[in-house]
């Protein structure tokens, strides 16, 4: 029998319909897509993207840090027992003040520092250091026992400990998710992502200029569609400024080894003075004694903390805020020796370099009081802004989404 050809029998004009296809033909559909991609779109599905993995933790991060921004004034109006007391005329002193915490304090230890009172009818807070047991603890210990005392009367208004707060809680929601290093790494990657939606989200809002006045308005009696892009667009640009500076201290309070470098790359920083020793040794001074050189050497300084010597070897440390600061815990620092009352090292925000005096703005520019009351008032409200945008990005998107898959399945019927 003969060998047949197959492919005899076919039109040998739709013989190249049944190859594969070539090289040539292969690479030039994928240019042809390539082409097709564009700046624009790429920061579309980055912007996308970035909602969707990380959204619901800047929202979260939003919602506490609205709280936050007047930790103080919250933690005094829900706990007035603790933090309040009726102004009287002299003060006890402090000695006396810290021997009568001593004898409540859960913490059998000397005290870590004082916290003073900032308005006339404040509590005076004595915070000891709870022991931290087990490996992994990294840094300072920021855990305290607090024991209230009335300045004027000596009488003990309470204790707790500090974790058992409830704006300490939200804290540590905002700072680490209640989940620890863990938590940490996830804000801080918020936080860095939140500045690449910020100033993507400018790209993609940039109007024609023959268009700038209709980008920063919603459009009237428009439909739904209409107007959750319009509030998209608009919620992001009015607080686009806002949001990237609070996304930048974010950052650097959760990325400080990342953050300093960078900074010190371009203005050199100087690093905290620790373990500053006395010089001498013999009967330890009171605090009044040292709060009265700090006073001496910074007469204008609101005195906030008074930290004592954690050794014989140490020294005071006290902490104030001068009125020029912008940050409402200053950043002035004066180390003083325990024995002699004679200043040992200071640090003066007025004497900042360019470097230190950045890195002194990020408390001020994170919680807003960089510009005061109107300051704060502005990342309270910015706090609200990821929910929103969140909520308006999502319900755009599906739309969209839904749009595409009606009219892929239009063609497909063709």
């Amino acid at each position: 029998m003969a060998n047949v050809d197959p492919l005899s029998s076919l039109d040998k004009s739709k013989v190249t319909d049944l190859t594969y296809p070539s090289a040539d033909n292969y690479s030039e559909k994928v240019l042809s897509r390539l082409k097709k991609i564009t700046l624009r779109k790429v920061l579309l599905k980055l912007h996308l993207y970035i909602t969707l993995w990380l959204g619901a933790f800047l929202v979260i991060a939003g919602l506490t840090g609205s709280l936050l921004v007047y930790t103080h004034e919250l933690d005094t109006w829900l706990n007035p027992e603790l933090l309040r007391v009726e102004v009287g005329t002299e003060r006890q002193p402090l000695f006396d003040l810290i021997a009568a915490a001593n004898q409540v304090s859960l913490i059998k230890s000397p005290p870590a520092h004082l916290e003073l009172p900032k308005e006339a009818d404040d509590a005076l807070i004595v915070r000891y250091q709870v022991p931290m047991h087990g490996e992994g603890h990294k840094g300072m210990n920021h855990h305290f026992y607090e024991v209230m005392m009335n300045p004027y009367t000596g009488q003990v208004l309470g204790g707790r400990d500090r974790d058992d707060a409830l704006m300490t809680f939200i804290l540590q929601i905002h700072y680490k998710l209640l989940a620890g290093e863990t938590g940490q790494l996830l804000m801080g990657i918020t936080a860095l992502l939140t500045l690449v939606l910020t100033l993507s989200g400018i790209y993609l809002w940039w109007p024609k200029l023959s268009k700038i006045k209709q980008a920063f308005i919603i459009k009237r009696n428009a439909s739904f569609t209409r107007f959750n892009f319009d509030l998209h667009k608009t919620v992001g640009i009015y607080t686009a400024v806002v949001m990237f500076a609070v996304a930048l201290s974010g950052f650097y309070f959760n990325f400080p080894f990342i953050f300093r470098p960078a900074v010190g790359f371009f203005s050199p920083l100087t690093e905290m003075p620790r373990n500053v020793k006395s010089e001498a040794v013999g009967t330890v001074i009171s605090p009044e004694a040292v709060m009265s050189t700090v006073a001496a050497r910074f007469p204008d300084a609101q005195i906030q903390r008074v930290f004592f010597p954690a050794n014989p070897q140490g020294s005071y440390m006290v902490s104030a805020r001068q009125a020029n600061e912008l940050r409402h815990k200053g950043g002035t620092m004066v180390w003083v020796d325990q024995y002699t009352g004679k200043i040992l090292q200071v640090r003066d925000p007025n004497e900042f370099n360019a470097g230190d005096a950045f890195i002194n703005l990020q408390l001020p520019l994170h919680n807003g009081e960089i510009l005061g009351t109107v300051g704060r008032i502005l990342v309270i409200i910015v706090g609200f802004a990821p929910l929103i945008l969140m909520v308006t990005g999502i319900i755009h998107w599906l739309k969209k989404r839904k749009a595409k898959q009606i009219h892929n399945t239009r063609l497909s019927r063709l």
